[in-house]
């Protein structure tokens, strides 16, 4: 009995030892460039961290605690691509599958050479000041910086070793041009949410797209665009409108959408002009290049709203 039982044992053993992948050359050769990356990614990590200790809150901080979420996201994909390799276990981040691109991971690391020197020369100016509002700036500015470098390096690590994309939200806030009358308000670029009277909500108000400017401020970029709405749907009197901006090819396909509220009154039948109304432009976002390259004639709107808040009081939602 005794013996048979170790039989069994040894059977099992013999078993489990069997269920663990043997790894080619060539899986061996990229885990071991993957666990090379990821100890870069976790030293970042911790030195962003430490960074991010130092600040108890504002601007500086929410940017560091952008590129901690990137870092960490990198390092998440990196640990489960490994793991995947090692052990045939399955992805567990949502992602979209992609394969490897050697070229455009050529040109992303010659990008993130070029990015390095950025914020090399962005940390020389930062360390000029001890204080005030310049110093505060151009902490701002590096930053900024840095915050492109980390998602440029996700970019490269996609390319470089197939890693499955995430689906990142587009870190991106509305703003106004400078002298606009139109006031600045927050938000970020988004996916349309489905509603169930979606026709509906479509068709409220009209939008054509009057005029796209790229701009180059102090340490950002923005995407303006000056939209007129045409409210054929509207059956009374509004005073603020909230929805979402739709920018579509002229096949209709859905190719960039940013939250646009409505803050000045919209009456039937007469058309509203908003102007200088944008987001924060970052170019290593494909729904953004689009945005900025595309000739503002191959470009469709639409606009949907989510909620009205009429000039009597009522107020009407669509997403509820």
């Amino acid at each position: 009995m005794k013996s048979r039982l170790s039989v069994c044992v040894l059977c099992i053993c013999l078993a489990l030892v069997g269920c663990k992948k043997s790894l080619s050359a060539e899986e061996q050769a990229q885990v071991k460039a993957l666990r090379t990356e990821l100890d870069a990614t976790q030293k970042e990590v911790s030195a962003t961290e430490l960074q991010n200790a130092r600040f108890s809150g504002g601007l500086v901080k929410a940017q560091m605690a952008w590129r901690l979420e990137t870092l960490k996201t990198n390092e998440a994909l990196l640990q489960q691509r490994i793991h995947a390799i090692e052990s045939g276990a399955k992805v567990t981040v949502e992602t979209v599958a992609t394969k490897a691109d050697p070229d455009r991971a050529k040109m992303l690391q010659e990008e993130m050479t070029k990015q390095e020197l950025k914020v090399s020369e962005a940390d020389a100016k930062a360390s000029l000041y001890s204080g005030g509002l310049a110093g505060t700036m151009a902490v701002i500015g590096a930053a900024t910086e840095r915050n492109s470098l980390a998602l440029l390096r996700q970019q490269y690590l996609v390319a470089k070793y197939g890693l499955a994309s995430p689906q990142l939200a587009a870190s991106s806030t509305h703003a106004t041009l400078p002298g606009s009358e139109t006031a600045p308000r927050g938000g970020s670029p988004e996916s349309a949410p489905i509603l169930a009277d979606k026709d509906l909500s479509e068709q409220i108000l009209e939008a054509k797209l009057l005029q796209k400017k790229y701009a180059k401020q102090d340490y950002q970029d923005y995407v303006f665009f000056d939209v007129a709405f045409n409210p054929s749907g509207l059956d009374k009197p509004a005073r603020a409108i909230k929805g979402v901006l739709i920018l579509t090819d002229l096949f209709g396909e859905q190719k960039f959408a940013v939250n646009w509220t409505i803050e000045k009154p919209v009456m039937p039948g007469t058309e509203h002009v908003e102007k200088g109304y944008g987001f924060r432009f970052n170019q290593f976002i494909e729904s953004h290049q689009w945005a900025r390259n595309t000739n503002k004639d191959n470009m469709k709107l639409k606009y949907r709203v989510n909620s009205i808040l009429y000039q009597d009081g009522s107020s009407r939602t669509f997403n509820e």
